[in-house]
């Protein structure tokens, strides 16, 4: 399964991404929509995080982009959790039920 993680924060796209690969799964990052962009265009999706800090405009850019290709799209609410805890809450479980 691939993930693609877009998000503004290099340091938190970095350690996402980490997390993601300590439980098996294929992920890479970007930090900008132009990045995303290409990928979703070019590689294998199945996934597409967008972090929370990703503005509206690139939010919807993204999510129509994901959906011309048939990838799923979770949209971060971290919701003041740290992100360990949000990956293992949220998302983990929606990869697990997929794979």
């Amino acid at each position: 399964m691939d993930i693609l993680v877009i998000g503004r924060g290099p340091s938190v796209v970095e350690s996402g991404i980490a997390q993601l690969r300590a439980q098996g799964f294929s992920a890479h990052g970007v930090l900008a929509d132009e990045d995303a962009v290409a990928v979703l265009d070019t590689d294998p999706v199945d996934f597409l995080l967008i972090g929370g800090g990703v503005e509206s405009d690139s939010r919807a850019l993204l999510i129509k982009k994901a959906e011309q290709h048939g990838v799923s799209v979770i949209e971060a609410n971290r919701k003041g959790r740290d992100l360990e805890t949000y990956l293992q809450e949220e998302v983990f479980p929606v990869l697990r039920e997929r794979q």
